[in-house]
């Protein structure tokens, strides 16, 4: 079977991604595809498909690729990568939460508005960055993979090695040793381990994450709706027919916030722990992180009680607060009132999110890293799921906002005090005995580079 690199990974996916960006820009043009309000919904999320599939393949293979670039024993030099990497996404994503808007708000091809050309610059933007990354190709260290679909094989080896395990004497298992070594002669020493470490790192670490991506991944739901019953004119005014800044705006508070605090906690924080010989790990980091999204649901729950009343003294009805998104009102409270919840969440995710990255690499395997990474990313639509199963719930049981913020925040605890009980018994990968002599041969090479570098 042909192999192929992160980088080939990228470039193919790259390439099936800028089709799909191509593809919305194309079909966002007026009567061109159709009348206006009359397309057909196959061609309005044909290219959504096709973006979604570049995107599964490149997010996964890019910090993979980025990571290999370091020898391991460069583990401070990878540290910042994972963070500035971080910084990168939410810089562009900045960029283009601010000038999209502004070109979509122009009037072009006839029409008041021109999402045509607001597609049109992250087009092209991709596009060139496409280009930079294919023709750097000379400058990366390319680790070879092995072109096998891991997850599949994986889940084979251990189908075997349980079933060989459990049918084996006493004699036979003492000799074996762990139970993943019964499978040994058909996918080797080296790939088991890499499997048990893989196992570990999804267990303990991405199965609890999944409530804590419930909590961030609802703060685009609940949070909206408690923005739409406060008072959107920040910077003054007193005027209830303008709108003022509207949610989606301020929103942009959070991307903000993680380009100041991602840097901080990477160049000054962990360095500053790290100098007093502070045990400040990836992991450490993740629960913290955690708690701090806990929190700010918490605060925002807290706060739910008093902005309904305060809204619903002014005369306006629930049912109606979309169509207040920004506008001014005396009797509510600012919507200022929300920046510390967002400040919090803000906090967790620098602490959690580019570190999460970074630990599901740096503790996988070399088979298993791009796998273990894309696990990682998975953690945030298990927590949508979850908040799918949630919400009928919830209103079954007609909780208000701020009740159900609470079970909100109840549920992330839950989820947070398992990733502590996990991460309390989980051993690094780098001080973890290996289940065999083929495997440990491959970790003590790997432990040598560190110790030449």
């Amino acid at each position: 079977m042909a192999v192929s690199s992160y980088r080939w990974t990228i470039i193919s996916f790259s390439a099936v991604y800028l089709v799909g960006m191509i593809m919305v820009t194309v079909f966002a043009i007026p009567n061109l595809i159709g009348p206006v309000g009359k397309v057909s919904n196959f061609l309005t999320f044909l290219p959504m498909l096709i973006i979604a599939l570049g995107t599964g393949g490149i997010k996964p293979c890019v910090s993979s690729h980025g990571g290999d670039q370091y020898l391991p024993s460069q583990e401070t030099g990878k540290d910042l990568f994972f963070n500035i990497f971080y910084v990168s996404i939410n810089v562009g994503g900045l960029l283009t939460q601010f000038t999209v808007p502004l070109i979509a708000d122009r009037p072009c091809y006839g029409q008041e508005t021109c999402f045509a050309g607001a597609f049109l610059l992250p087009t092209i933007v991709f596009a060139l960055s496409f280009a930079v990354f294919a023709a750097g190709h000379r400058f990366y260290r390319i680790v070879p993979p092995l072109g096998e679909f891991l997850p599949l094989k994986a889940i084979k080896a251990t189908i075997l090695a349980a079933r060989r395990h459990r049918t084996a004497t006493p004699e036979e298992r003492a000799a074996k040793g762990h139970w993943l070594n019964f499978a040994e002669e058909e996918y080797g020493g080296v790939f088991l381990e890499e499997v048990r470490d893989f196992g570990l790192v999804l267990v303990p670490v991405v199965i609890p994450f999944s409530f804590c991506k419930m909590l961030y991944n609802q703060n685009s739901n609940e949070w909206s709706n408690q923005y739409y019953l406060m008072n959107g004119a920040l910077f003054g005014g007193n005027n209830p027919a303008k709108t003022y800044v509207q949610m989606t705006s301020f929103s942009n508070i959070n991307t903000m916030l993680l380009v100041i605090l991602v840097p901080i906690l990477a160049y000054i924080v962990y360095p500053f722990c790290y100098r007093r010989g502070w045990n400040f790990s990836p992991q450490r980091r993740m629960a913290v992180g955690f708690f701090l999204v806990v929190v700010s649901f918490a605060l925002s729950a807290g706060l739910a009680p008093m902005v309904e009343k305060a809204y619903l003294s002014s005369g306006r009805k629930m049912e109606e607060s979309t169509k207040y998104d920004g506008k001014y009102c005396k009797e509510c409270y600012s919507a200022w009132l929300q920046f510390p919840q967002w400040f919090v969440l803000s906090l967790g995710e620098a602490f959690f999110s580019p570190t999460g990255v970074q630990f599901t690499y740096i503790e996988a395997g070399r088979q298993f890293r791009a796998v273990s990474t894309s696990f990682w990313l998975l953690a945030s639509s298990f927590g949508s799921i979850l908040i799918m199963i949630l919400e009928p719930v919830f209103a079954d049981a007609g909780l208000s906002s701020g009740a159900k913020g609470w079970a909100y925040s109840g549920i992330g605890l839950f989820g947070f005090f398992l990733y502590c009980l996990t991460s309390y018994y989980y051993t690094p990968r780098k001080l973890r005995p290996s289940i065999n002599e083929a495997a440990r041969l491959a970790k003590q090479a790997e432990m040598s580079l560190t110790k030449q570098a």
